[in-house]
């Protein structure tokens, strides 16, 4: 009898140590006669060791297992999963409305840091994300600094949900938030040269593209640079490792990287 393979929930669940005794058996059988799976172990272990090292915070107990404890911090988040084709059209007619709405956060003197940017990502979005066009490889009509968000569908199965725009300081943050199923991740770029951390970092290198790593609040970070300007990609749940490779993922944007910036941060 051919066994259900492990979901990513499952693997970083394992990783964590927050898989349930009863499940942990079948799961370990699992991995050990695949060698794709013990891969995929190996780095979701490599990437939380590292961040935990890095913050000296402890990771959560259930860090996969918050997909099920999560709460929207406004119910207003979550679409509805049946929104119809007619509906998702009239949404990117409302988003050249939505897209004027800029949210002001703090007045202080402090400059804004990746750790503030990624609190972001517990807010709710203001507008519909439009539906990208097969092999269109971008989110149609937003764009930060120049740069386009990338369509994750096709390939991790990560839909565009909704947008905000945040003014961090003099920055002009956007989000876009993205769900597949339960998971739900949002990814911030902001305007103006690249921020400092605000946080103890992790470094490491995926597919060429120098990533920081951090624990914020129970959620995984990661920022990276494109063309000079910061972005953060955070999930509540979310596996460390699919957010590195997201971040990585090249795709078919229009908007062009510049050749990976060498990218530093400072706390």
């Amino acid at each position: 009898m051919r066994h259900k393979q492990p979901t990513e929930r499952e693997l970083a669940a394992l990783a964590d140590g927050s898989l349930p005794v009863r499940r942990r058996a079948r799961l370990e059988r699992a991995v050990a006669s695949s060698p794709q799976l013990r891969a995929e172990l190996a780095a979701e272990r490599r990437v939380l060791k590292a961040i935990r090292g890095a913050t000296g915070e402890r990771a959560p107990t259930a860090l996969r297992a918050r997909l099920e404890l999560a709460r929207d911090p406004d119910p207003r988040w979550r679409l509805p999963r049946f929104m119809t084709a007619t509906a998702a059209t009239a949404a990117v007619a409302v988003a050249a409305f939505a897209a004027a709405v800029v949210v002001t956060i703090g007045g202080g003197a402090a400059a804004p840091t990746v750790a503030t940017a990624a609190s972001l990502a517990t807010r709710a979005p203001v507008s519909v994300a439009g539906a990208a066009p097969n092999d269109h490889g971008v989110v149609p009509g937003v764009r930060a600094a120049g740069i386009s968000f990338p369509d994750w569908g096709l390939s991790f199965g990560f839909e565009a949900v909704g947008v905000r725009r945040d003014h961090l300081g003099d920055r002009l943050a956007t989000t876009v938030f993205y769900a597949r199923g339960d998971q739900q991740i949002a990814y911030t770029i902001m305007s103006g040269p690249p921020l400092s951390a605000g946080a103890a970092l992790h470094e490491s290198v995926w597919g060429g593209v120098r990533i920081g790593s951090f624990l914020s609040q129970g959620r995984v970070v990661v920022t990276w640079l494109r063309n000079g300007h910061t972005c953060v990609l955070s999930g509540s749940g979310a596996p460390a490792a699919l957010l590195a490779r997201l971040a990585a993922y090249k795709g078919a944007d229009p908007s062009g990287d510049e050749e990976p910036s060498a990218a530093s941060w400072t706390t």
